[in-house]
């Protein structure tokens, strides 16, 4: 079983998997419990990271000081949505994934990254096609 826990202004999403049997009254408590914590600054770092960008380079794109992306990545600071939509088109990814929303898979992350960065409306048509005619659909 998954539990999923939003702490709202915190931007921190807490996974908890639980493994059965669960407590049972009169019984020996033979719960396991797993906790992940995973955080927009976490994210972000990550997929900087996958990308093989340094904080200095992140830094330069955004056009704020390096210390401004370590307080992002170290979840020092709020950050505001347009910031995070600046973010996720310098990283390649969508402001859902440094959210918590959608899918981690790196390599779905970068090929959305890539497909929204073309500007040529008729070169993202062509993509599609292709892809569909991959995934057979």
């Amino acid at each position: 079983m998954r539990l999923f826990i939003w702490l709202g202004a915190a931007e921190i999403l807490i996974e908890y998997y639980i493994l059965f049997p669960v407590i049972l009254p009169g019984k020996k408590e033979i719960m396991n419990k797993q906790t992940t914590v995973t955080t927009l600054g976490q994210r972000i770092k990550a997929q900087r990271k996958r990308i093989g960008m340094t904080q200095e380079e992140l830094a330069e794109k955004m056009c704020v000081p390096k210390s401004t992306i370590s307080t992002y990545e170290t979840d020092r600071v709020d950050i505001k949505s347009s910031v995070i939509i600046e973010l996720a088109r310098i990283l390649e990814t969508t402001p859902n994934y440094l959210l918590g929303f959608g899918v981690e898979d790196a390599v779905t992350i970068e090929i959305i990254g890539t497909l929204e960065n073309i500007k040529d409306a008729r070169t993202k048509e062509l993509l599609l096609v292709q892809i569909k005619a991959l995934a057979g659909i």
